[in-house]
């Protein structure tokens, strides 16, 4: 397992985006004039900053599990890259941790993920590319 993002959820990615890229001086994996409602920048040594649009975060976790919890307020997400999605929610699942997304498919990203919290709360999504 490799923590490969720190990904903050905004309300208003263009604000956001270009705080990073020009007040802090990060560099961004995406053009300057990125308008979202994704992006990256380089942390060093295969590390990002993630921004990503508050409400499609919410859409990602919008699974009757999420819905029944209510209204996520996440603000961040810790991002553990994983060999199989699969395997590593079962070996979570096994230990206790509730699993709150169970493993799914999202194409238009690329990826698998199932999502779990530690326990003070915070979101943590675990992710494999999708298998061709």
């Amino acid at each position: 397992m490799k923590c490969t993002h720190v990904r903050l959820m905004v309300d208003d990615f263009n604000t956001c985006f270009r705080f990073y890229l020009e007040k802090v001086g990060l560099a961004t994996t995406y053009p300057a004039d990125a308008s979202g409602p994704y992006a990256e920048f380089a942390l060093g040594a295969d590390t990002y900053l993630g921004l990503f649009d508050r409400s499609l975060m919410q859409e990602a976790l919008d699974a009757p599990a999420a819905r029944a919890l209510g209204p996520s307020d996440d603000r961040v997400a810790l991002c553990f890259e994983v060999a199989d999605v699969d395997v590593e929610a079962a070996r979570l699942a096994a230990a206790g941790v509730a699993i709150v997304i169970p493993p799914r498919d999202h194409e238009p990203w690329g990826m698998r993920t199932t999502y779990v919290r530690d326990p003070a709360g915070n979101l943590i999504e675990l992710y494999s590319g999708l298998k061709g």
